[in-house]
């Protein structure tokens, strides 16, 4: 719907939800942007700091080790969690893209590279439209929720076969590790009370809500360090 003709500014273009539909639907620029390979890379490079020894013996089998585990771990932990994010939005008739942050993703390799950490943000759902504070709050929490639903998964699944020796099997639990300790950090990260993590939306909509989503995070993310206790 346009506003009336004028001499002196462009008319106002005014954008209303449209009735929701069913199923997700993506661009072709955005299917391209929300490939996780570069950020998989910064992975590889975090833990290569942590196995040099491996890196220098064969350099071949280190990436083999490590890359799928990287791939599935941001697939999860980023991938997944951005698209939850379009899911609900769309639902409720929203335009949603994801776009990709290239001085994210160089942040993220130089902190990896430089320091042994991830750090960055690789880049963002945008979503246009008339959205409600309740709606926003929704939107925002389906992001963490999936990361707290994979990092339970994997972490069920990599206590169901701890103890089961070297092999492949070794590295099969190796890789469910991996993936549920990124999964529970992101989790918490983006569940912080601060502008623009989700948390913040996530609080001014719902406080149950979000101190539900938080305390799960803060146990995945402890997990770890209790197993050894239990």
């Amino acid at each position: 719907m346009r506003g009336p003709y004028s001499k002196y500014a462009a008319p106002p273009i005014y954008v209303y939800p449209d009735t929701p539909k069913r199923g997700v639907r993506f661009s072709r620029s955005e299917l391209v942007q929300l490939l996780v390979l570069a950020l998989s890379a910064s992975f590889t490079i975090v833990y290569a700091r942590y196995n040099l020894s491996l890196v220098a013996q064969s350099p071949g089998l280190f990436l083999a080790l490590t890359f799928p585990a990287s791939l599935l771990a941001v697939g999860t932990g980023v991938g997944l969690h951005e698209i939850m994010h379009k899911v609900v939005a769309q639902r409720y008739g929203y335009w949603a893209e994801f776009r990709y942050n290239l001085r994210g993703l160089l942040m993220a390799f130089v902190f990896a590279a430089a320091i042994g950490f991830l750090y960055g943000a690789p880049g963002a759902t945008w979503i246009s439209g008339a959205v409600t504070r309740e709606q926003n709050g929704r939107i925002s929490a389906a992001g963490p929720l999936s990361n707290v639903l994979v990092a339970g998964l994997f972490f069920a699944a990599f206590l169901g076969l701890a103890g089961t020796g070297s092999g492949p099997l070794g590295f099969v639990t190796n890789i469910l590790w991996i993936v549920a300790s990124v999964n529970a950090f992101l989790a918490g990260f983006n569940m912080l009370p601060i502008m623009p993590l989700d948390g913040a939306k996530v609080w001014a909509w719902n406080k149950g809500a979000y101190g539900s989503i938080a305390l799960v995070s803060i146990v995945l993310i402890a997990l770890p360090y209790l197993l050894p206790v239990l």
